[in-house]
């Protein structure tokens, strides 16, 4: 197939909804969204990303009519998120970019999510949540308008009251709390927020893949070097599992 146009893939395994999306110069021309399953004898917590990114990757390209060989960009969420699922994204990213000039830029998931968040009638204010289970949510806060995208709160592990109400004191305006840890709290934002903050799943946005892929393709055009090498996931929290080196006596 011939690359015409700037195909940009993107990428985003950061919770159980694997998701995958194709840009051209710009628009949106193909997503591909799949909740993950697990089998009997996986331990719970524990998604089948493995299994399937590929397919999911293949289905999106194809739905764009193009192959890897026609992308000029890949563009893979770092997190925060599932550990294991950020390791798989981003080991899948690097695999499919070797031995090719394809280059590679890793976007973080919270940035990616509220960056999918359509802009409304004036400024809107976006509180990206991840569930981080353990009482906590991966968070942070956005302002969004017809001119800028800005950072107000950086990401950061959270008890959820507390960052709503955080949340709360900064929103000058409509606040969108979107993502599965607003999912999970709803009634604590619902709370924390005098009921002015509104709770989406983001069922009527474009996929996170989707924003991932336009943020990564903004980063390369200011900064067009980058190494596949240099991907590492954005965790916060340490995984629960820390290989140790050994003690010498």
């Amino acid at each position: 197939m011939t690359n015409t146009g700037t195909k940009v893939l993107g990428i985003d395994t950061s919770t159980a909804l694997l998701s995958a999306a194709v840009l051209d110069c710009g628009k949106l021309v193909a997503e591909c969204a799949r909740e993950s399953t697990r089998s009997r004898d996986r331990r719970p917590g524990r998604s089948n990303h493995a299994e399937g990114l590929i397919p999911v990757i293949d289905e999106v390209l194809r739905r764009a009519e193009t192959d890897f060989s026609g992308l000029s960009l890949l563009g893979v969420a770092v997190g925060p998120g599932s550990f294991t699922g950020l390791r798989i994204g981003i080991s899948t990213a690097k695999g499919l970019v070797y031995g090719s000039d394809t280059p590679v830029v890793g976007v973080r998931t919270l940035e990616a999510a509220a960056y999918r968040v359509p802009m409304g009638d004036g400024t809107t204010f976006i509180c990206p949540m991840i569930d981080a289970r353990k009482g906590e949510v991966y968070g942070a806060l956005y302002r969004r308008s017809a001119t800028a995208f800005e950072c107000l709160v950086e990401d950061t592990l959270a008890a959820p009251e507390s960052l709503a109400r955080q949340v709360d004191s900064m929103a000058t305006g409509p606040c969108v709390f979107v993502g599965t840890g607003a999912q999970a709290y709803a009634e604590v934002i619902a709370q924390c927020t005098g009921g002015r903050g509104q709770v989406t799943a983001g069922a009527g946005f474009p996929s996170t893949a989707f924003a991932v892929a336009g943020l990564a393709e903004e980063r390369f055009r200011t900064a067009p070097v980058t190494m596949a090498g240099s991907l590492t996931p954005h965790y916060i929290r340490p995984p629960d599992a820390v290989v140790r080196a050994p003690s010498h006596k």
